[in-house]
């Protein structure tokens, strides 16, 4: 049910400067170069570029440790821990042709996955990223904390319906009572039982069939139907215009 053209333009830094815009907090973030000019491009592609890089305003932003990804892309993949400004150098040495995110290092004390539909329906899970990935909704004694989890569900809806999405996942790195976003475009979002377990695959799956069932009972014949479609629209409506007064 979502655009599936929003979704190829989506990245991981405009994600970040779109929560920010939206005033949901996400972790210091800072775009890199790719280490190696990418293919079709020459010295002057990238003369906008302020040369030399700002290394030591970069570090004094993230400081250390800090987590390296590309910034398109999921699935942990080209992740890394960098330590200091000699590891981070290293390292980006392996990222050929990639554009990498340097962000700030998260230390939570609650983190959660939170499955999100239809613009009202949000459903926090409890999750621990650093258990093996069986174990990862296994969380001992999680929070009951309202105003914290209400805070979370709020954020999560404020997201998803800046994002246009109507079937999504956002995840939250609680540090300091402070809900931050670390992850928050996974439109095909995982709902297996063996990962998520049978409460939380059981909410999905009565959600999502209740989301198709009321989109099609409401379904109106000869018009736009989907809500990112209205999105799309709202957009590129014509202004109006003023309506002139005589004297």
């Amino acid at each position: 049910m979502n655009n599936p053209f929003w979704w190829s333009a989506d990245e991981k830094f405009f994600n970040n400067c779109l929560s920010k815009t939206l005033g949901v907090p996400v972790p210091n973030t800072v775009l890199l170069p790719s280490y190696e000019r990418p293919d079709d491009t020459s010295e002057q592609s990238f003369r906008n570029l302020k040369y030399p890089t700002d290394w030591e305003r970069i570090f004094d932003y993230i400081k250390f440790p800090a987590y390296m990804k590309p910034h398109s892309g999921g699935g942990w993949k080209s992740v890394y821990k960098v330590t200091s400004p000699e590891d981070l150098w290293t390292k980006h040495a392996e990222t050929g042709q990639l554009v990498m995110l340097l962000q700030e290092e998260i230390v939570f004390d609650h983190y959660f996955r939170c499955y999100y539909l239809a613009g009202d329906r949000v459903h926090i899970m409890p999750y621990e990223p650093r258990n093996p990935h069986h174990l990862r909704y296994v969380v001992d004694n999680p929070t009951k904390d309202k105003k914290l989890l209400a805070t979370v569900e709020q954020y999560t809806k404020t997201l998803c319906r800046g994002l246009g999405y109507d079937f999504n996942t956002v995840e939250f790195a609680v540090r300091d009572g402070i809900p931050i976003a670390i992850d928050f475009c996974n439109p095909a979002p995982d709902a297996d039982i063996n990962s998520v377990g049978q409460a939380n695959f059981d909410w999905i799956v009565e959600n999502a069939a209740n989301m198709a069932i009321e989109k099609a009972q409401n379904h109106k014949a000869n018009q736009m139907n989907l809500t990112w479609g209205s999105f799309i629209s709202d957009i590129f409506a014509p202004a109006k215009k003023p309506v002139s007064k005589k004297a």
